[in-house]
C-alpha cells in the first residue's frame, strides 16, 4: 500500500477508536493469526508476496477466518478486478480515490454485522495450508520447470554440495510459498512427518511425491502414506509427478490404485500445477471442516442423549427419594410409637398425679362452697369469706394440675404428628422443651438436665432431628445412668459424689474442609460411656446392649438415618466434662434458606 495512502487511512480509522495493526505482506498477516484473529482486514489489491484474490481464497478455506470481512483497496476503473475479488471472497472493494468517510461507513457496517459471528469461531484455530514436497537431487521435481535457482538462494538446502543441480532446491517450494502456502522440502522420505507430532507442526494437507526420483521408491512411499491415511482416517491429499510422456493408462491405473489423488507430468505449466495443488488443499480443508461439523453434531446428539438419560435418572431418583422419605417417616413414626410405649408408664403416672390432685380438691371445694352458702344464710360474713378463700386456694391448686395435664397433652400431640419427613423451620429450644417434658417421668428427680443452647433458635430441618434423635439419645443416657447406679448399688458402693447429670448443648461450628457452617447438638451424660469397640455398632439396626425386653435396637439406628437424611453426621466420644458418653450431631446450617424462602414451613 502506498505510504501516503496508508497514513491518510490510518488517521481516519484512528479517530474511530479502532485498534489498528499493520503487516508488510500476506505471510505476515497469516502469521499474526496465531496470536489474535482480526475483526476486519483492509488490504491493497496486490501485496508483495500475493494478490488480494489469493489472500481471500486462503481466508475462506478455514473455518476460523471464513467470516472475517475483507475490504480491498483498488484503483478506479477496474470493474473486472472488482467482480473477480467479490466472487473470490472479498466483502467490499473501495476505490483509493474516493472519500475515506465512505470507507469508514462500510467498515462500521461490516463490523456491526460481524459481531454475530464471533461465537462461531470460538475454539477454532487458523493455520496456513501445509504442503510437503518429497524429492531429491536427480528427480523430476528437483529440476522442474527447467529453472534452477541461484546457488545459496533462499531455496538452497543446507549442506548441499556438488554442481548446480546438486545444490539448488526445487522451484515448486518457492512457488507454493508465493501462493500463500507453507511449503517444506523433504529430500529423504524417512524424515517425512505424517503426524506432525515430532516437529510440533500440523501434518501436511498435501504431499507432492516425485515418482521419477532415483533416490527412493516414490510408489512405495505413496502406498505408505495411503495406508497411514486409512489407519488414522486423515484427509491428507497426495499428488504425484512423473517424467514427460509417462502418463500411460497402465501407469495411471497403478498409481491411483496405490492411493494417489492426482497425477501430473513435468510438462505441466507452473500456474496449473500450483492451482491443482491448491484444489487438493481446498478439498482437504473442506473435508476436515465437514468432519469437524459431523463431530460437533455427534457430540451434540450425545449430549442430548446424556441429558435425556440424566433427566430420566433424576426423575427415578426423585421418585425413589420420595419413597425413601415416606418410608423414613413411617419408620420414625413407628419408632416414636415405640418410644411412647416405653414411656407409657411414666406418662400415665404424670397424668395420674395432677388428675388425683384435682379430684381430691374437688370435694374440698364443694364443701367450702356449701359452708360459704350456709354462712351467708346465717349472715356470718367472716365464716363465708373464710370458706370462699379456702375454696379459691383449692381451685388455684387444681388449675396448676390441669395446666400440667394440658401441657402433657400438647406435647403428645406435637410429638405424634406425621410430618417428620418434611423440612421446615423448627424452633429448637421449644421442641427440646417438649421432648424433656415427655421424658420427665423417666428422668425423675435423680437426674439433672442442663440445656446450654448457644446456637440460633430456628433451624430448617426435619422435626425428627429433635423429636427422635435427641429424645433417643437422652433416653439412652437416662438408662445408662440408671444402669450405672444399679451396678454401684449391687457392688455395695454408695456411688460417686455429686448428682447424675445430662448436658445438652447447641452451637454453630465451621464445616471441616468446606465452606459454610454446621449446626451442632451435643448430648453428654455422666453414665458409664460406650466402649470404643461398640461405638460404631450402636447405630446398627436391632443392636442393643440392654437386657432382653428392655430395648428394640431401633432408636439409634433411626437417629442415624435421620441425621444422614440431613447430610450430617453423628459420632460418639467420651465426655471430658461428665465422664460418660458424648453424642455429637452435625447438620448443615440453613439460615439463608430460613430468611430467604417463605415456602419453607
Amino acid at each position: 500500500m502506498d505510504a501516503a495512502l496508508e497514513k491518510r487511512l490510518g488517521e481516519v480509522l484512528a479517530q474511530t477508536g479502532l485498534k489498528l495493526r499493520s503487516s508488510a505482506d500476506g505471510r505476515s498477516v497469516f502469521a499474526g493469526f496465531d496470536e489474535e484473529l482480526p475483526d476486519l482486514l483492509l488490504v491493497p489489491e496486490r501485496l508483495p508476496d500475493m494478490t488480494a484474490v489469493q489472500l481471500c481464497q486462503h481466508l475462506r478455506l478455514n473455518a476460523a477466518t471464513r467470516g472475517i470481512p475483507v475490504v480491498v483497496l483498488v484503483q478506479s476503473g477496474q470493474k473486472g478486478l472488482e467482480r473477480e475479488l467479490l466472487e473470490r471472497g472479498a466483502d467490499v472493494c473501495f476505490c483509493v480515490n474516493d472519500d475515506p468517510a465512505f470507507l469508514l461507513f462500510r467498515i462500521r457496517t461490516l463490523l456491526r454485522e460481524y459481531g454475530a459471528d464471533s461465537a462461531e469461531r470460538e475454539g477454532v484455530v487458523f493455520r496456513q495450508p501445509m504442503v510437503s514436497v518429497v524429492t531429491a537431487v536427480g528427480g523430476a521435481l528437483w529440476t522442474w520447470p527447467g529453472e534452477t535457482p541461484e546457488l545459496g538462494g533462499p531455496g538452497t538446502p543446507a549442506g548441499a554440495t556438488g554442481g548446480a543441480l546438486a545444490t539448488a532446491a526445487p522451484a515448486l517450494v518457492e512457488m507454493l510459498r508465493r501462493n500463500g502456502q507453507e511449503s517444506t522440502l523433504v529430500d529423504d522420505p524417512e524424515r517425512l512427518e505424517l503426524t506432525g507430532g515430532n516437529t510440533g507442526c500440523a501434518p501436511a494437507d498435501c504431499i507432492v511425491v516425485d515418482l521419477a526420483c532415483p533416490a527412493f521408491d516414490g510408489l512405495a512411499l505413496v502406498r505408505t502414506i495411503a495406508a497411514f491415511r486409512r489407519r488414522t482416517r486423515q484427509c491428507t491429499r497426495i499428488l504425484g509427478m512423473v517424467e514427460r510422456g509417462q502418463l500411460s493408462t497402465a501407469k495411471v491405473r497403478l498409481v491411483f490404485e496405490a492411493g494417489i489423488d492426482d497425477l501430473v507430468d513435468t510438462d505441466i505449466s507452473p500456474d496449473l500445477l500450483v492451482a491443482r495443488i491448491a484444489t487438493l488443499v481446498r478439498r482437504k480443508s473442506l473435508q476436515d471442516e465437514v468432519r469437524r461439523e459431523e463431530a460437533h453434531i455427534e457430540s451434540a446428539r450425545a449430549r442430548m442423549a446424556l441429558a435425556d438419560a440424566l433427566r430420566r435418572v433424576n426423575e427415578d431418583l426423585a421418585a425413589a427419594n420420595r419413597k425413601l422419605i415416606d418410608a423414613q417417616a413411617k419408620l420414625v413414626q413407628s419408632a416414636k410409637m415405640a418410644s411412647l410405649g416405653e414411656l407409657a408408664a411414666g406418662i400415665a403416672h404424670e397424668f395420674n398425679n395432677p388428675l388425683a390432685f384435682v379430684l381430691a380438691h374437688e370435694n374440698t371445694v364443694k364443701r367450702s362452697m356449701e359452708q360459704a352458702l350456709q354462712a351467708v344464710r346465717e349472715a356470718d360474713t367472716a365464716a363465708a369469706e373464710m370458706a370462699l378463700s379456702k375454696g379459691s386456694e383449692r381451685l388455684a391448686s387444681s388449675l396448676v394440675g390441669l395446666s400440667r395435664l394440658r401441657e402433657l397433652v400438647a406435647s403428645l400431640r406435637r410429638f405424634s404428628r406425621l410430618e417428620e419427613g418434611e423440612f421446615r423451620r423448627l424452633d429448637v429450644p421449644e421442641t427440646m422443651a417438649m421432648v424433656l417434658t415427655l421424658l420427665a417421668p423417666k428422668l425423675g428427680q435423680e437426674i439433672d438436665v442442663t440445656c446450654d443452647l448457644a446456637a440460633p433458635p430456628e433451624l430448617v430441618c426435619q422435626a425428627a432431628l429433635v423429636n427422635q434423635v435427641v429424645m433417643n439419645i437422652v433416653s439412652n443416657a437416662a438408662d445408662a445412668i440408671e444402669e450405672k447406679r444399679e451396678r454401684a448399688a449391687a457392688a455395695g458402693k454408695k456411688g460417686a459424689p455429686g448428682r447424675n447429670r445430662i448436658l445438652i448443648q447447641s452451637m454453630l461450628a465451621r464445616r471441616e474442609g468446606e465452606d459454610g457452617m454446621d449446626y451442632v447438638v451435643r448430648v453428654s451424660d455422666s453414665g458409664p460411656g460406650v466402649p470404643p469397640d461398640l461405638q460404631e455398632r450402636v447405630f446398627e439396626p436391632f443392636f442393643t446392649t440392654k437386657p432382653v425386653g428392655s430395648g428394640t435396637g431401633l432408636g439409634l439406628a433411626t437417629a442415624y438415618g435421620v441425621v444422614q437424611a440431613h447430610g450430617g453426621s453423628i459420632v460418639i466420644t467420651r465426655s471430658e466434662a461428665l465422664g460418660g458418653a458424648c453424642f455429637t450431631i452435625r447438620v448443615p446450617y440453613r439460615a439463608a434458606e430460613e430468611r430467604r424462602g417463605e415456602h419453607v414451613a
